[in-house]
């Protein structure tokens, strides 16, 4: 076990400014979708890993007042998931859905109403659901449960975060990925999943999705939001707060 005083969380170095946002059409399908193992390319991302080229339509860059702070995930119509140190402060938050740039592209939808978790103390229940200011259909991340969780089952996360170890540089504008598993070697908080892999998370890539490959089905399902990471990220590994384990407050606030 890493000692506490080096893990920390993942909201970004420096925030970067973006362009002002707008609100865009939505589209008119909506399904659940997998997520498939063939990313992209292979490169320098998340400290490791690779730059994913595959469609994400569930994917979100979360801004405040414009620049961008976070990763999220839409799981509902008007819901989107992220950690909740990334929505402490005051501000205008927005999200940019379905896009692997988080400057450019996909379509950008204002936040209405914020929830972090009622006992939220980081690290523990470092989670929150967003509420959309309109309907956005769309192909949602699923949601893991209780069943889905194995210790060492294959797992894949995704985000925007420095690739440097030390956290520095600029963030990166192309959406990153690290195949790997989860392990019990580093996490110890409760309701935390630690997920190892080719690649460590950093900071910006709070918030982000932590799928893995069920234990009942196989299929990739949402189990967790980034919400620890050390220094230096080349330890690779990561902690996630876990949405089973936050399952009946998730219903209680979206209805999902």
């Amino acid at each position: 076990m890493k000692p506490f005083r080096l893990w920390r969380r993942l909201v970004p170095v420096a925030v970067i400014a973006t362009a002002a946002l707008a609100v865009g059409a939505a589209p008119t399908a909506h399904a659940d979708v997998t997520v498939s193992q063939h990313h992209g390319d292979v490169g320098t991302d998340i400290v490791g890993g690779g730059t994913v080229t595959e469609p994400k339509p569930w994917i979100a860059a979360l801004y405040n007042n414009g620049g961008f702070t976070c990763t999220a995930s839409q799981i509902g119509a008007q819901w989107i998931i992220t950690a909740a140190h990334c929505v402490e402060g005051s501000g205008a938050y927005s999200v940019r859905i379905g896009s692997l740039s988080r400057s450019g592209g996909g379509t950008v939808v204002t936040v209405s109403e914020k929830h972090l978790h009622p006992e939220y103390a980081w690290p523990n229940n470092d989670i929150a659901l967003l509420r959309l200011s309109q309907s956005f259909p769309n192909s949602y991340a699923p949601m893991a449960t209780s069943a889905d969780l194995s210790t060492g089952q294959a797992s894949t996360i995704y985000g925007w975060g420095s690739e440097q170890p030390d956290w520095g540089g600029t963030l990166p504008d192309r959406l990153k990925y690290s195949d790997g598993n989860t392990t019990t070697q580093w996490c110890d908080t409760p309701g935390v999943i630690c997920m190892m892999g080719d690649g460590g998370v950093a900071g910006g890539d709070s918030g982000g999705p932590g799928f893995v490959a069920s234990a009942q089905t196989g299929r990739y399902v949402l189990a967790g939001v980034c919400a620890i990471g050390h220094v230096p990220a080349d330890t690779r590994w990561g902690g996630y707060t876990s949405i089973p384990h936050n399952a009946t407050w998730i219903n209680q606030v979206s209805g999902l």
